[in-house]
């Protein structure tokens, strides 16, 4: 079947593509954003030259037209990688579904011991639904695993400024005590069983079961 296109209008905006076709928020922001910059430039060169010397308002004026270029190449890259998703189905699941099938596909190799493979479905599970609290944590202890321990740590100071992180603090401070651990202590002791190892204590292990279950599930 022939592949739906857009019209060569939707590319003339910054973010209206995405914005239009995903609902994106940085889409928005870039398109409201340009939007400010525009106008703003087109005040001080029609109405109040006296604002911005005629340099910079060439210097802004080369600045937007290549935010233009770089926004554009953008937006018809994401045209095309929304058509493959669409391709492969994708796209037209449920984000709920998506979401839970990758994320057992993840611990399906995360716990085969196949880390490349869990960290690239975790990336993609990641990138549909950046606020997965479980993911990330998945992400940063897989990590943590592999010896990536700044990476690990990056990944739960992410994780910490999420909403969804509020039912997680005490997994994230434990994951965060083994990162610690993990700098100081001899490399054997690093070779941890990967089913196993986001098991807590006290008043946190119940709901470390529960993610337990869904990794074995």
């Amino acid at each position: 079947m022939p592949q739906p296109k857009l019209h060569w209008s939707a590319y003339l905006w910054p973010g209206l593509v995405q914005l239009w076709t995903r609902g994106s928020w940085a889409a928005l922001a870039l398109a409201v954003g340009f939007t400010a910059l525009v106008n703003l430039l087109a005040v001080a060169t029609f109405i109040w030259t006296e604002w911005l010397s005629p340099e910079v308002r060439w210097g802004s004026a080369g600045v937007l037209a290549a935010v233009w270029i770089l926004a554009w190449a953008e937006a018809r890259a994401d045209w095309r990688r929304l058509l493959a998703e669409r391709a492969t189905g994708e796209s037209a699941a449920d984000p709920a579904e998506l979401a839970d099938r990758l994320f057992r596909q993840a611990q399906a190799s995360y716990l085969a011991g196949d880390w490349v493979a869990a960290e690239q479905t975790l990336l993609k599970l990641l990138k549909h639904e950046p606020r997965d609290a479980e993911a990330r944590l998945m992400l940063a202890t897989l990590w943590r695993h592999e010896g990536r321990l700044d990476a690990a740590t990056e990944e739960l100071d992410r994780l910490e400024r999420l909403e969804a992180s509020a039912g997680w603090r005490d997994e994230i401070a434990w994951e965060r005590e083994r990162i610690a651990a993990a700098g100081v202590i001899d490399d054997e002791t690093l070779k941890l069983d990967a089913a196993g190892e986001l098991t807590s204590s006290g008043e946190t292990e119940n709901k470390t079961e529960t993610l337990e279950r869904r990794l074995a599930a």
